[in-house]
Formats: C-alpha cells, sequence, structure tokens
C-alpha cells in the first residue's frame, strides 16, 4: 500500500476540523482532511448561535464548508474513516481502511457522540435533537416560555435548572429516582419557582419528535413542552487521543479535558486536538473559533520552519 504524505492530516470534518482546513487551504499548505460525515449533531433540526449560518441544518452547514474549500487545491477532502494514529520518528502516519498517509503535523478534530439510549429512559431518543437538547444557547430561543423539564442526576440538573429559568419560567427538574439532598439548592429553586421530582421515570410520551408528558413509574402524567439534559452520556468519537496518551486535566465544571497549550499543541510535538474532542462539548462557534486559530498556528510554524531551512 502506497504512503501518501501531507503537510497536515486533520481527522474530523465538522466545524473545527473544517475551519482548520479553510485556513490552511488558503495558506496553501498540503492538507488532507479525513471525515465520516456523521457528526453528533446531525439528529438536530437546526443549528443556532453561529454568525451568517443561525437556523440552518448541520449538514448544509457541512455542504457549504466542502464548496467553499473545494477552491483551494492544497485542501484535500475525503469521506474515509481514520482507524489509526501512530507516531513516528518524522511525524505520524494515519490509517484508513484503504490507505496509509504521513505528515508532519496532525490535527484531531473527530468530536464527541451522544448515548442517549445509556440513559435509560424509554422514549429519549426519539425527542434528543427535536424538542430536548443538552444546550440552551443552542436551542433555548425556540423553547422560550414553554413547560420544560430538566432531566439528569440530582446534582447536575438542580444546577442546569438556574440556566434553563433564564428562558422559562415553567420548569421542572426530573432526577430520575435520585434525592437532592443539598438544602440550599432545594430552597433556591423552590425561591424560584423550580420544582424538583425524584421519583423515576418510565417514559417520555411525544408526537413526531416533540414532547408531550413525562410518565412516572407510579402512572402520573406531567406535561411538558420540551426540555433540557445536562449530561449526554458523550463519549470521545475516536481513541486517537487517549491511545497517544495525551495528558488530561479538570477544565470547566469539572469536566476532564486534555491539557494543551495555547496553542492547542499537545504534549506531543506536532500533534493538536481542538473542539469537542479536546473538551467535551465546544460549541459551534467556538469550535470554528479554536479551528481558525489552529490553523494560523500551524501556517506560523511551517513559515517559521522553512525560513530556518
Amino acid at each position: 500500500m502506497n504512503t501518501k504524505t501531507f503537510e497536515v492530516i486533520i481527522i474530523g470534518g465538522g466545524p473545527a476540523g473544517m475551519s482548520t482546513a479553510l485556513v490552511l487551504g488558503r495558506s496553501r499548505i498540503k492538507t488532507l482532511i479525513l471525515n465520516t460525515e456523521n457528526p453528533r449533531n446531525i439528529v438536530t433540526t437546526h443549528s443556532h448561535g453561529f454568525l451568517t449560518q443561525d437556523g440552518k441544518h448541520p449538514s448544509e452547514i457541512l455542504t457549504i464548508a466542502k464548496k467553499q474549500l473545494n477552491k483551494y487545491s492544497a485542501a484535500i477532502y475525503r469521506i474515509e474513516k481514520a482507524i489509526s494514529l501512530k507516531s513516528t520518528a518524522n511525524g505520524f502516519i494515519v490509517e484508513t481502511e484503504n490507505a496509509t498517509y504521513e505528515s508532519k503535523k496532525v490535527v484531531i478534530a473527530t468530536g464527541h457522540k451522544d448515548n442517549i439510549e445509556d440513559i435509560g429512559i424509554e422514549g429519549l431518543a426519539a425527542v434528543y435533537g427535536k424538542s430536548v437538547y443538552p444546550c440552551p444557547f443552542c436551542d433555548g430561543f425556540e423553547l422560550a416560555d414553554k413547560k420544560l423539564a430538566v432531566i439528569g442526576d440530582a446534582m447536575m440538573a438542580p444546577m442546569f435548572a438556574k440556566t434553563i429559568s433564564h428562558w422559562s419560567k415553567d420548569v421542572i427538574v426530573f432526577t430520575n429516582g435520585e434525592q437532592v439532598l443539598d438544602k440550599d439548592t432545594i430552597v433556591n429553586l423552590k425561591m424560584n419557582g423550580i420544582q424538583i421530582i425524584e421519583a423515576k421515570i418510565k417514559k417520555l410520551h411525544s408526537e413526531q419528535g416533540i414532547l408531550q408528558f413525562i410518565e412516572l413509574e407510579d402512572g402520573k402524567l406531567i406535561e411538558r413542552d420540551g426540555g433540557f439534559l445536562p449530561d449526554t452520556k458523550s463519549t470521545e468519537y475516536t481513541d486517537f487521543a487517549e491511545s497517544m496518551e495525551i495528558s488530561r486535566e479538570v477544565g470547566f465544571m469539572g469536566m476532564e479535558t486534555y491539557k494543551v497549550t495555547e496553542n492547542k499543541e499537545t504534549d506531543i510535538k506536532g500533534l493538536y486536538i481542538i473542539g469537542d474532542a479536546r473538551t467535551g462539548w465546544s460549541g459551534v462557534a467556538s469550535s470554528v473559533a479554536e479551528g481558525s486559530e489552529v490553523g494560523a498556528t500551524i501556517t506560523h510554524q511551517i513559515i517559521e520552519d522553512n525560513w530556518k531551512n
């Protein structure tokens, strides 16, 4: 199998990866983008909060990104699944199911995948991305002033409800059998008109993805129009960062993130990790910004290397 050489390989073609590719393509740096075109946000009906693209479906945004990238001949986009990443004395080797590629720099932008079925609530997968979401900044406006549910554990759900109450004053916390032990939390939620229901959830009732009722184990039906999930049980889409033994650190709200420099370079020289792959949840706009910054950083580094040589 012949090995094809690039200056940079980007694994993942979501907002972070495609933004990096755009900058590198315009910088005339020979770049390969490997993408499976199966992002975590494919289940949603619209993407919000990204300037000029607000309200468009994620697949439409990708289509536009591919079309715009196509005019930069240095950036090669391929629908291929990377199956292994290894470091070498000269850089990195990336293997797909039918090809082998090498480069001096690799950007991991493979994101996360949500595991809604692992939450164990019947009917939740049917409403996820249609009337129940993980991010209020992405979808809070569309659910404003509606009857909302926050479904999660006894720690995260009450904390999240405070944020959700900015969009609606009719919010109920469902802890699905877990008891909220912090008395101050209970008092604060009650003072702000937020009810806590600790009973186990039997089933979510919906019609064409729109939440209608939450059925408890005792048969009681609670009317809700939509809701939010503080925890989607997401996991890394690939194990490349883990297999490369990239160092981790504790980030926002106690979440583990990969440890990187201000340029998003890991402790392995030439290996970068950005977007959801690094943080677990970055959002579209932040991922695009991060990708653009990394593209510029890599360009400067290559210019510097060429200047010295």
